[in-house]
């Protein structure tokens, strides 16, 4: 089993409460952040497009891809747990995919296989990541029969 995350930016903004994630995910599931280079270019659609270009690159047809987007579906933290465990067990790995400053592309959003979001608003890709891999590790633990989660 294997978690893909994937970021539009620099692999040093990944934050330390971050680093602690990945440690404690690692227990129960390999998971790994994958910086991407962001367009640097100010016309949305174009670096949509470039972002978009670059990710696709990153994965195969046969992946499980999964976008966090602010269109996607909710879930509370135990129906996610089940989603993933779901996953993980069809697929073996999880990408997941997280939009540059102007969004994913129409062709990523096409692509994806899922689209999942934190609610209604929109977050930087930071505070996504950290979300995130909270839910991930939150996700893992309830499956796992861990204490973590409380009820």
């Amino acid at each position: 089993m294997h978690i893909k995350l994937y970021f539009f930016g620099k692999k040093n903004e990944v934050s330390d409460w971050e680093q602690e994630y990945l440690r404690r995910i690692n227990f129960r599931c390999k998971c790994e952040i994958i910086a991407l280079n962001q367009a640097g270019i100010k016309e949305p659609k174009k670096a949509k497009e470039i972002e978009g270009d670059l990710f696709l690159s990153k994965i195969s047809d046969q992946d499980f891809v999964v976008a966090l987007d602010e269109h996607g579906k909710s879930f509370d933290s135990v129906e996610f747990s089940k989603w993933t465990k779901k996953q993980l067990e069809t697929f073996g790995t999880i990408h997941l995919v997280i939009g540059g400053a102007h969004g994913l592309s129409l062709k990523v959003l096409e692509r994806v296989n899922a689209k999942i979001r934190f609610g209604k608003m929109v977050w930087t890709r930071n505070l996504v990541r950290l979300m995130a891999l909270e839910q991930i590790y939150r996700a893992l633990e309830i499956d796992g029969g861990g204490n973590f989660h409380k009820q």
